[in-house]
């Protein structure tokens, strides 16, 4: 007999995509909203932290990689401020457009596709810098590693959020 994915994995069946022309549609299953947005809010604010009280250098590990990415893949050399500047637009335009209670979120055009899943990137990045830390024994924010069972559940649900948005967004 097979395992049901749904009560196997607690993740599953959360997003369905389709295609409507160029459109990019995504069904989101309504309890995975709020996780999505805790997320977005998440970075958001530890973002707006380092921009309106910069370290120097930043010490906090998910934005020192998330200067580091963002720079890798930037055609022009930015300063970390810019570099957080944007990724808080980014932010804010994929909150703006996550449905309240869940439903729908469509993407019309390659470019809201492509700040889509860039901002859940950007989340991705951030959670695996987390995990790092972590997994050296570094503090971040002040807290280090509570358990093994909290590690692998924010290990789970980077690997979702990228699963979910971030791969299924990805240029052909």
């Amino acid at each position: 007999m097979f395992d049901d994915p749904a009560t196997t994995d607690p993740y599953a069946g959360a997003v369905t995509w389709d295609r409507a022309g160029d459109a990019r549609i995504a069904v989101l299953y309504p309890p995975y909203v709020p996780l999505v947005r805790t997320h977005l809010n998440g970075l958001r604010a530890l973002v707006e932290r380092q921009l309106t009280e910069p370290a120097v250098p930043a010490a906090d590990p998910r934005v020192v990689l998330l200067v580091e990415r963002m720079r890798e893949t930037s055609a022009e050399p930015q300063l970390e401020p810019e570099v957080l500047a944007d990724v808080r637009t980014r932010l804010d335009w994929a909150l703006s457009v996550l449905p309240e209670h869940g439903g729908v979120l469509e993407l019309h055009t390659p470019m809201h596709q492509w700040w889509w899943g860039r901002a859940l990137l950007d989340v991705c990045t951030a959670i695996t810098a987390l995990l790092g830390a972590w997994l050296r024994g570094e503090a971040v924010d002040g807290q280090h590693c509570p358990d093994d069972a909290t590690w692998w559940m924010w290990m789970a649900q980077m690997r979702w959020l990228d699963a979910q948005f971030v791969e299924p967004l990805k240029p052909s």
